[in-house]
């Protein structure tokens, strides 16, 4: 979800867990792993005159980090001894050590074919142009595992020098060279190779033959296309489905034809992969096939949920809304009009929600359908149609329709008439009682303050989920004269509720409850400390007194710990010179863990110069968490004129301040439109050896809509690095071009990556995150039931932007202006 207030409400305080994968929260970078007195034996064990100890020190290597084992690891290239050589390549690869290459050239010459294989592989992992020749030179070596890795390696250096070698040796003897060799020109995407390689799509081995059409799927000349067609005849299944893949990818209009008998072929392979390739190539022709094939085989059950058929027609995009919306306008089967509608509901085809309507009305389309696919495809003008199903007697019926009216409410545009028709729903005697929760939530998503006084009843029921939707509600409500039963709600001995009651005041308090709040606060007693000042920090962001921040600092005095962070957070929301000052006169304490929290603070203060300044005086911090938290606020805070700072910070050593100085100079470029900042500074960042900074540059990159240079980089990135956050950046800007070798990236992309949301990435766009909004993130480890303080983290954000972090004495990461969306957790450097 991320409309609206709604959304804030939901991403305002998260808990993440560490999943067990994601190794321990509270590493610092690599080099600071290990402790000084290993890294002192490594660089020593590393030139020792026994073997056996340079091998242990070539092992360690990587652990060294880029700045210290990257050089080492290329100095222990040329050690005499092999397995040295070979263990010191593995680091030089880890470490993506540049000259490492160079070194390795040589290798390729050597008697050990281990050598010769590594050599290769280093030469894959770190491309460099002067390495294209040896690697021509190898393609004839007699070893055929080294002659399909020297294949693999050109392919990988991104230079038209390799293709006419790998030509050369389209007939060698090894199937397995063979593959490689189709799959490296495919890589390069040179159309020398298409003719080539139509030569061999009915090679003698299968597999080769497969790589073959695969290749020339990738590559997308229409050329192939007749030979592709061929290839649909082939005895062996995986030929023709890769046949139909690549005919798909090309978009090969005049194969439609061909394509069409798979349809229903009785191979459920098969049949997914003509129907993909149909979506893909979305003529009009295409389109017909699909739409006459709705009711049938796979598609037949007339269920809700989504099937290759209905994903072929949503990928084939608007020219099939047409031929869709005229099947629901005659009279279609039950099956067929249910997967229409889907389809319709799932392409969000709002034009069309008047024939869901109609068919609707006609009795051709069942409700739970046309209910499903007005979720997606409907607008406000059809709430009270769905509001007509609420009280159905069908419990299917009715959660089709409280999903759709979730679907189509949305409190930031206020929508009343939804209020009677919801409280009379609440007295039907059939409601279940998650029911009867939904109905409390929806009445929060109307955005009309008259369902205030509804909810502040329902949020005192006895009803557990029912009082905890209410409370919520009232929050995604918004501001309505709801602050007596959100006070109460305050006061429940349940902390979970106590919890809901502060997060929904965050968002809904006014004046009243600010006042109320602080004079808890004043007069002590048994309180829960922690709600009252998350409820403060979001009232205060709305409803700012002077008199508040100055009774919080007194507070601050005296507060010490996980409250003294509350305490800033509350504070510091407050758009007001006495806030900044504070922020100021804080960011000058002896403390670093104070400097840390006015530091991430001085991102809710934009326009304002003391919090400005104050955030460039942290940016010099001797601490690292304190710059990197000063780097990220100038993110949302700072000009162009932050940009040669940030980017001095961005190409330094310290891991947390390089990582959010790239995404601030990202940020700061997309707020100011200047393509030219994302290019000149973010873009040498993309090569960077840590990789979140190229995860963020990219990110970036993207945000602006800019390329770097002739897409070259960015496609590197997305199809060879092996970082799964850099390589979805990538994604992001690579998506939005139009060149022949943009949608070769992305096929690829989509077909062989091994990260479902980097290959989601490939195939669409990203949306645009929503205005910025405060965020609470607790850290929560594996296992463990209570926040972690001070550890190390990094959180990814809904705008591709990589936030590293370390807790706060609450254990938890505050960002009072992050974009609206999602927010995950990732692991420290």
């Amino acid at each position: 979800m991320d409309r609206g207030r709604s959304a804030r409400v939901l991403v305002r305080l998260l808990v993440l867990a560490v999943p067990a994968g994601l190794g321990v929260l509270g590493a610092r970078p690599a080099a600071a792993l290990v402790w000084p007195d290993v890294q002192e034996r490594v660089e020593k064990d590393i030139t020792a005159a026994d073997p056996a100890t340079r091998r242990s020190a070539a092992r360690d290597l990587a652990s060294l980090g880029p700045a210290k084992g990257g050089p080492l690891a290329v100095a222990a290239l040329s050690d005499p001894d092999e397995d040295v050589r070979l263990a010191a390549a593995d680091a030089a690869i880890r470490l993506r050590a540049a000259d490492a290459t160079d070194v390795v050239a040589g290798w390729l010459n050597a008697p050990d074919a281990r050598l010769r294989r590594k050599a290769c592989e280093v030469a894959r992992a770190l491309p460099n142009a002067r390495a294209v020749a040896p690697l021509s030179r190898t393609l004839g070596d007699p070893d055929s595992e080294v002659r399909a890795a020297a294949a693999e390696a050109l392919g990988s250096q991104a230079s038209p020098e390799a293709v006419p070698p790998l030509l050369g040796r389209l007939d060698d003897s090894a199937p397995v060279v063979r593959i490689q060799i189709a799959v490296a020109l495919a890589r390069l995407g040179d159309g020398r190779a298409v003719v080539p390689l139509v030569g061999k799509v009915q090679d003698s081995s299968a597999d080769v033959r497969e790589a073959v059409v695969r290749a020339l799927g990738d590559l997308g000349d229409p050329r192939a296309a007749p030979s592709l067609v061929l290839a649909l005849r082939d005895q062996v299944d995986e030929v023709r489905r890769d046949a139909l893949e690549a005919l798909g990818r090309m978009r090969a209009g005049d194969a439609v034809d061909a394509i069409a008998p798979f349809v229903a072929d009785r191979s459920p392979t098969l049949r997914a992969a003509a129907l993909a390739a149909l979506g893909r190539i979305a003529s009009v022709d295409a389109v017909r096939v699909l739409v006459r094939a709705l009711g049938t085989g796979d598609d037949a059950g007339g269920g809700l949920d989504h099937t290759p058929l209905r994903d072929a027609l949503v990928a084939s995009g608007p020219v099939a809304t047409a031929a869709l919306a005229a099947l629901l306008s005659g009279s279609p089967s039950p099956a067929e009009g249910a997967s229409a509608a889907c389809v319709l509901g799932a392409m969000h085809a709002h034009a069309q929600a008047a024939v869901l309507v109609g068919a609707l009305r006609r009795g051709v389309l069942a409700p739970p359908a046309a209910l499903h696919a007005l979720a997606g495809a409907g607008t406000s003008a059809d709430v009270p149609v769905v509001l007509e199903f609420l009280e159905d007697p069908s419990p299917f019926v009715r959660g089709e329709a409280l999903g759709a009216a979730a679907a189509l409410l949305d409190p930031v545009h206020p929508d009343g008439r939804a209020v009677e028709p919801l409280e009379a729903m609440l007295r039907s005697p059939r409601l279940l009682p998650e029911e009867r929760a939904r109905i409390a939530s929806l009445l929060g998503r109307t955005g009309a303050p008259r369902a205030a006084p509804l909810l502040s009843s329902l949020s005192q029921m006895t009803e557990p989920a029912l009082r905890e939707a209410a409370i919520e509600a009232l929050g995604v409500l918004g501001p309505a004269g709801a602050d007596d039963a959100l006070l109460a709600a305050l006061e429940s001995p349940d902390a979970g509720e106590r919890l809901r009651a502060a997060v929904a005041l965050s968002e809904a308090g006014g004046p009243k409850a600010r006042d109320a709040l602080l004079t808890k606060l004043d007069h002590g007693g048994e309180l829960d400390r922690a709600a009252v000042l998350t409820a403060l920090g979001g009232i205060l962001s709305r409803a700012p007194s002077d008199a508040a921040v100055e009774q919080l600092g007194r507070d601050l005095d005296l507060a010490a710990g996980a409250e003294r962070d509350a305490l800033v957070e509350a504070l510091g929301r407050a758009p007001l010179a006495s806030a900044s000052n504070a922020l100021d006169a804080l960011g000058h304490a002896p403390e670093p863990a104070d400097r840390q929290a006015a530091a991430t603070l001085l991102a809710a203060h934009g326009g304002d110069a003391t919090a400005l300044a104050a955030a460039r005086t942290l940016l010099a911090d001797p601490f690292p968490d304190v710059r990197a938290q000063a780097a990220w606020s100038l993110g949302s805070i700072g000009d162009a004129s932050d940009v040669a700072r940030l980017a001095a910070i961005a190409g330094g050593a310290d891991g947390d301040p390089a990582v959010n100085a790239t995404a601030a100079i990202g940020r700061i470029a997309a707020r100011v439109r200047d393509a030219g900042v994302a290019t000149s500074a973010l873009c040498p960042l993309a090569r960077a050896a840590k990789p979140y900074v190229r995860a963020n540059a990219l990110a970036g990159v993207a945000l602006v809509g800019a390329r770097c240079g002739d897409g070259a980089l960015e496609r590197s990135v997305l199809l060879a690095d092996p970082n799964e956050d850099a390589r979805a950046s990538a994604a992001a800007v690579v998506v939005r071009g139009d060149r022949a070798e943009d949608r070769r990236a992305l096929d690829q992309c989509v077909r062989a990556d091994p990260s479902g949301t980097v290959a989601a990435r490939c195939r669409s766009q990203p949306s645009t995150p929503g205005r910025p909004h405060a965020v609470l993130v607790y850290v929560v480890g594996d296992a463990e039931s209570t926040p972690r303080p001070r550890v190390s983290c990094a959180v990814l954000f809904a705008d591709g932007m990589i936030r590293a972090a370390r807790t706060d004495r609450r254990g938890a990461v505050f960002d009072p202006a992050a974009p609206e969306g999602w927010v995950m957790l990732r692991p420290p450097l």
